[in-house]
């Protein structure tokens, strides 16, 4: 059965509010927080609005040219300062499949993106003020399964969202026929990240699968089937393969990307499970008739303590490039044009096309970045030439809006746990630490030390603690860490303060009480002295007045 739909945002009519499954209309964050469904990562169009940020963020502006994005009264200058408000329009479709549509924009006088799905690119430019421009786009509703069900999720609706313009119309019909899918296995660095309201492109998370459909001509449609977390192994154990596999078509691509976290199950080593369960896919993408290809690792911005790049997923990569030539199967190297790309630029610059503060996962330019280089490399196989465009780059940094202090965060408080006065442990230490200073393990699956577990709080924590160089020698001595030893003042501040010094200078010095207490990390009054116990609570204490 066709479908066709179209919506004309200068009537009334075509300015409603969303009211629900079936519904057409805008949706705004207070239509968002009404509806809990709308507030899960998988049913949203990838926009979730700041949670401390009081309410309502935005409304809609209503005017002859088109409906736009308008600001709260609330939200202040500095909230907007380099950001934008996107306008997000949901259409109901009567069942599962790929659909096409135009929407007809018109521009606020600069730069315009539009976005369908789950924040999948289909179109960036710029465009002056009053100006309208025609955006074609075609998009899936898959099922996809959230982090933690079993069931998937139906979306029967299209969602299309617009930064920096106002929209006029949108069209919307079943997708041609002959239209094929491209297929996206793989975890974080891959999937439909979702962005921070309000949005800026340097302080949002995306994966590369949703900047990918930029670059694709007419005719194929972009099914990002990739989630955070995932293996080779629990893409289908948790029951994504068995999605995808059943929709799969002759002549549908399927790219797979997998390493970041099958590097941290010992079985998932590269020319073991990892290889093994590869060459699995690749022989049942076959068996469909579809064309399979293989994406190495995307790298990650990781540097030893004395300025050299830390491959950690040269393996990984060396071991797809193998699988590739055994198998005669196309292989894309992502892995090494991203490697290249932060070498060239160095640690500190290439911090620009990441999250800030994390060496995995890209911003909305990492991201885009390493879609132009996919495209690129699958043009062989869509056999027709991908799009060329424009590169997109940082106009200049950017920096996460952040709470306001002393704001208690939504997911707890991080050291309820440890606020008593029983005595410090040096595991407490290492996860009192590293929660204080907002560090991100790499691998924090495989512990270093004989006598801590893996794939636990402790065991990342620690891992997360020695790829920062934050333990003492002394402390790993025998292959032991040790976690039930009791910890002096003086030990504690010997790893809190040299991850504490790469983000906030302190004077040198031997004395790291004198150090600590400079920047105001000590709390006022009497205060064990440096070779005594310290207990949990005075440990938390210092870690409450460490602001990251």
């Amino acid at each position: 059965m066709d479908f066709h739909l179209t919506v004309d945002c200068l009537t009334p009519s075509g300015t409603a509010l969303w009211q629900g499954p079936g519904s057409n209309g805008f949706i705004t964050d207070a239509v968002q927080m009404h509806w809990p469904d709308l507030q899960v990562p998988l049913h949203h169009a990838g926009w979730q609005p700041l949670w401390w940020l009081h309410r309502p963020i935005s409304g809609l502006h209503c005017t002859p040219e088109g409906v736009f994005a308008q600001p709260a009264p609330d939200l202040t200058a500095a909230d907007l300062d380099g950001r934008a408000l996107p306008l997000w329009y949901k259409a109901a479709v009567p069942a599962e499949g790929m659909y096409t549509g135009t929407v007809t924009l018109c521009g606020t006088g600069g730069e315009a993106l539009v976005f369908v799905g789950r924040r999948r690119l289909a179109w960036r430019g710029t465009l002056a003020a009053g100006t309208v421009q025609q955006v074609p786009f075609t998009v899936d509703t898959v099922p996809l399964i959230s982090e933690g069900d079993s069931a998937p999720y139906l979306n029967l609706a299209v969602d299309v969202s617009l930064v920096g313009a106002g929209l006029q119309r949108l069209e919307l019909q079943t997708a041609p026929a002959h239209t094929r899918r491209v297929f996206l296995m793989g975890d974080s660095t891959v999937t439909d990240q979702s962005a921070a309201v309000p949005y800026a492109p340097g302080t949002s998370y995306a994966g590369w699968g949703e900047m990918l459909p930029w670059f694709l001509p007419d005719g194929f449609c972009v099914s990002n089937h990739a989630h955070s977390g995932l293996t080779t192994e629990s893409f289908t154990a948790e029951g994504h393969w068995a999605l995808l596999e059943q929709r799969l078509r002759p002549g549908d691509l399927v790219l797979m990307q997998f390493g970041h976290n099958d590097q941290k199950r010992p079985h998932l080593d590269a020319r073991g499970g990892y290889t093994q369960r590869l060459r699995e896919y690749l022989t049942a993408v076959r068996a469909k008739g579809a064309v399979p290809l293989l994406v190495t690792p995307l790298a990650r911005n990781s540097w030893t303590p004395e300025g050299l790049y830390n491959d950690l997923l040269a393996d990984y990569a060396e071991a797809m490039q193998h699988l590739g030539q055994q198998t005669h199967t196309p292989v894309i190297d992502l892995h090494k044009f991203t490697m290249d790309q932060i070498v060239r630029a160095g640690r500190e610059a290439s911090k620009r096309w990441f999250y800030s503060g994390d060496y995995t996962h890209t911003n909305d330019f990492g991201a885009f970045a390493a879609a132009a280089f996919v495209a690129g490399a699958l043009s062989p196989a869509l056999a027709v030439p991908t799009l060329e465009r424009a590169p997109w780059s940082p106009a200049g940094p950017c920096t996460p809006l952040a709470p306001p202090p002393g704001l208690p965060s939504p997911e707890g408080d991080p050291y309820a746990a440890f606020d008593h006065d029983g005595p410090l442990t040096r595991g407490d230490t290492v996860q009192l630490v590293t929660a204080a200073l907002h560090l991100f393990p790499v691998n924090g699956y495989c512990s270093p030390f004989a006598d801590v577990v893996g794939e636990t709080p402790l065991g990342i924590a620690v891992q997360c603690a020695v790829q920062c160089g934050l333990l003492p020698d002394s402390w790993a001595c025998d292959g032991c860490l040790h976690p039930a030893a009791p910890v002096t003042l003086d030990e504690f501040l010997a790893v809190l303060l040299p991850g504490y010094t790469t983000r906030c200078p302190l004077p040198d010095g031997p004395d790291l009480m004198a150090r600590a207490r400079s920047a105001g990390l000590l709390p006022e009054g009497p205060f064990p002295t440096p070779d005594t116990p310290l207990r949990r609570d005075q440990a938390v204490a210092i870690c409450r007045r460490v602001h990251i």
